[in-house]
């Protein structure tokens, strides 16, 4: 399977490329250079599946924290003398039987 590498721009090496010729030392070791352009090899497809299934218990709870919080503010931000239209026009129709 292909690894997948992230490449720095060229804004970012021609940057990088000005400061190397105004500092007027020996370069760097290969190693050294890419942490500073953050030149990587990038997780595999199977690696980024695993993480992420690794955190649906995560996603899950943040969701139900998320639910419960709407559930416990619902009304405050529908106080019961601020009915909805639909509402308003239910209990204002008279049903004739």
């Amino acid at each position: 399977m292909p690894r997948r590498i992230s490449h720095p721009s060229k804004e970012q090496i021609r940057a990088y490329m000005a400061a190397r010729e105004s500092a007027r030392r020996p370069p760097p070791p290969p190693e050294e250079i890419r942490r500073q352009l953050n030149w990587r090899l990038l997780p595999d497809d199977e690696e980024r599946l695993r993480l992420q299934f690794y955190l649906i218990p995560t996603v899950y709870s943040q969701m139900a924290t998320q639910i419960a919080y709407d559930w416990m503010l619902a009304p405050l931000r529908n106080p019961p003398g601020n009915l909805h239209f639909l509402s308003k026009l239910l209990l204002t129709q008279r049903v004739f039987v």
